[in-house]
């Protein structure tokens, strides 16, 4: 009985002690406990307490054989089967040195981890916000015989900065060697510090039986990826993949480059859209980039080259869609106070392809700058290019030279009540050169413009709809345009570079706007516009509620191109982030033609579920509705369907299913079955099956792509 209450007694003592000891030391809620008696050793500055003891503060706990804590410094040491909990880390380990003042420590032997990331250290320390990990294997789930880990010499992180810094490491399967890395350093984006690999096998109907690896790595601006997939019937195709991002202090860089390389052991690989034989050896590469620098410099290029029409469309037929009508290009621009000069070039990379190039294009545009003090706006246009047509087997014709000339002069007459009324006359001389000849038009335009702006603040307040007031913007506006030919060549002694097609926009207005077309023509064109927008208003923040734009046009008859009475509608509707409501329209009322109609909906309830529905259709030979819809059963399965139905032929020209199941934690299957009617080539049910395990990343179910994935044929 003596011997309980003394414990008692020693235990109240200590903890009175710790709470208060120092009068300009923080108080800190520590608890130290254990079954045998507490010791206390040199005049009572250190205290030791042997089997199972705990020490326990207010975000962290130690539990160990045997812990000695000294009252003067904070420090302590525990020892034999250690386990310390700090906020969501939790360590076992033989030995731990801490400190209850600053929070850090070093723990020797240690496993543990931040759920569901783990570790294995020969030692772990922390000082302040860095960790430095010694003799380290590292997983991103629990650990197992084919789970997949790194092991390097070491590792630091701080996770104030996000910087990182990791010795040459080895990529490991369970126990089995499948990569070493070089030493690096970064900042943590996401993932496993910048690195994620991925292994699959399975078959594709087409394709037949393949197995795949990859492997994505991370550091600072720089993303890259490798892929390689082994096809049993058609060889190894080898995709890398490398982007770049960084912020400048007065701009940014943006680029992007992949591509695929096989050399295909198919029996027959087949011939190209040109009914030529198509080569074994088979590539893509695609180069994408923007940069704007200084803020007035700004650069752009795109380049997609391909080794043979049918590469993209046998190898990666889910991303064909996007590509069918390849380009390169590259633009280099400044803008100016009032100015812009940009030098484009675009050209023929791949022969298959038929094109016009561009070789150069270059556009000087000023305005519209005031004149002095009077309330005259003026603008000007020049542009140059020398043009050349390609044909599908690479065979260019002959040169042709283009300069084009515009100047424009406005005058806005500012009423009362939001009217605005500006008058404009337009000029632009067009000077063509060939070889044998040359050609030289004029043209001069008049105009006038009548804009009414209103604009309505409406006290309304709906909770479900997260609204606490609205604001309608709304345009009316009419616009007149003659344009007539004063001088120079008719139409039919031009050269023909560009073919005629139909515009399914909004055709242009003023003759400015013209400056790089070849088709420039005599017209009488009236537009007729209502603009209306409706904002809401919720918590100090504003949303886009509805956005609706509609334009009439009325051409004289006489009218050379796009002649025809057109009616232009574009609404959204987007009352809430989880619905959007879409329309787009475009009919010659006079003759009945549709250019372009098109309604959607689509529904998001955040990341577990989505649907779209809509139709589409365009110059009278496609009549289309379509479907996407996709769900996140639970955490480990997730399903989606998309379909594209010609009303026309009564059938579905496209349809997907598609299901992923995440086994264990690394391991995913999935399943995937859809069929074509009306292509060229893949007019029959394909499917694909396989199992991938992916390492250092966290399985993340995602939607399907909706209505981009259904033009994949």
């Amino acid at each position: 009985m003596f011997r309980l209450a003394f414990h008692y007694i020693i235990f109240f003592h200590l903890v009175l002690t710790v709470c208060i000891w120092g009068k300009d030391q923080p108080v800190f809620e520590l608890v130290l406990e254990s079954d045998e008696p507490i010791v206390y050793e040199d005049d009572n500055a250190t205290i030791t307490a042997r089997q199972n003891a705990t020490l326990r503060g207010t975000d962290f706990l130690v539990l160990a054989d045997q812990i000695a804590w000294s009252r003067e410094s904070g420090d302590g040491v525990a020892t034999g089967s250690v386990s310390l909990t700090q906020a969501d880390l939790r360590i076992l380990a033989d030995e731990v040195h801490f400190s209850t003042t600053t929070g850090d420590f070093m723990a020797i032997n240690s496993r543990g981890g931040y759920p569901p990331k783990y570790f294995i250290a020969e030692r772990i320390e922390r000082n302040a916000s860095l960790d430095t990990y010694r003799n380290a294997i590292i997983y991103n789930s629990e650990p197992g015989p084919i789970e997949p880990n790194i092991r390097t010499k070491l590792y630091t992180y701080d996770k104030n900065t996000s910087k990182f810094a990791i010795s040459p490491a080895q990529v490991k399967v369970g126990n089995i060697l499948v990569g070493v890395l070089p030493g690096y350093s970064g900042y943590k984006k996401s993932d496993l510090w910048g690195l994620s690999s991925k292994v699959k096998a399975g078959k594709d109907s087409v394709l037949g039986w393949y197995g795949e690896t990859q492997f994505s790595y991370n550091w600072q601006e720089l993303t890259s990826n490798t892929r390689f997939t082994y096809y049993l019937d058609r060889g190894t195709l080898v995709s890398p993949q490398i982007s770049l991002k960084r912020g400048l202090e007065d701009g940014f860089i943006s680029s992007q480059l992949y591509g695929g390389w096989v050399n295909d052991t198919a029996v027959n690989p087949g011939i190209d859209a040109r009914n030529r034989p198509i080569n074994t050896n088979r590539g893509y590469a695609h180069f994408r980039g923007t940069a704007r620098i200084y803020d007035r410099w700004h650069s752009s290029a795109l380049i997609e080259w391909e080794s043979d029409s049918e590469i993209i469309r046998d190898f990666k037929r889910d991303y064909f869609y996007t590509n069918q009508w390849n380009q390169s290009h590259s633009e280099l621009s400044y803008e100016g106070e009032g100015y812009t000069i940009s030098i484009l070039a675009r050209w023929q990379t791949n022969n298959h392809e038929a094109m016009v190039e561009h070789l150069p294009l270059i556009n000087f545009d000023f305005g519209p700058n005031k004149i002095g003090k009077l309330n005259l706006f003026h603008s000007s246009s020049l542009t140059y290019t020398n043009l050349a047509k390609r044909d599908e087997f690479g065979i260019s014709g002959d040169s042709i030279h283009r300069m084009n000339l515009g100047y424009k002069l406005e005058r806005p007459i500012l009423f009362e009540s939001g009217l605005r009324l500006t008058p404009s006359v337009a000029w632009m001389h067009q000077d063509y050169q060939m070889i044998d000849s040359s050609k030289k038009r004029f043209y001069g335009e008049y105009g006038i413009d009548l804009h009414a702006s209103l604009h309505q603040v409406i006290p309304y307040q709906n909770e479900t709809w997260e609204i606490d007031q609205l604001l309608h913007l709304m345009r009316f506006s009419i616009g007149l345009r003659d344009t007539n030919q004063l001088s120079g060549a008719r139409m039919d002694e031009l050269p023909d570079i560009h073919t005629e097609v139909d515009d399914l926009n909004l055709s242009p207005l003023d003759l400015l706007d013209y400056r790089n077309h070849e088709i420039v023509s005599e017209k009488q064109l009236i537009r007729i516009g209502w603009e209306n927008i409706l904002l809401g208003k919720w918590n100090n923040s504003s949303r886009n509620l509805a956005f609706m734009e509609t334009y009439y046009d009325l051409w004289d008859g006489n009218s050379v191109i796009n002649g025809g009475d057109f009616l232009n509608s574009d609404v959204k509707i987007n009352p809430s982030f989880w619905l959007s409501l879409n329309l787009r329209h475009k009919i010659d009322i006079k003759s009945g033609k549709n250019y372009r109609q098109s309604y959607g909906i689509d529904l998001k309830d955040g990341r577990f579920q989505g649907a779209s529905l809509g139709y589409i259709s365009y110059l009278d030979f496609n009549n289309y509705s379509y479907f996407s819809a996709w769900k996140r059963m639970n955490e480990k399965l997730s399903v989606s369907a998309r379909g594209l139905y010609d009303i026309d032929k009564s059938y579905l020209t496209y349809w997907n299913g598609r299901f992923d199941y995440k086994s264990g934690s690394n391991w995913i299957w999935d399943f995937s079955i859809s069929q074509r009617k009306g292509t060229r080539d893949e007019n029959n049910i394909e499917w694909s099956f396989g199992i991938s395990w992916g390492g250092f990343t966290r399985n993340q179910s995602v939607e399907s792509d909706g209505l981009n994935s259904i033009y994949s044929m």
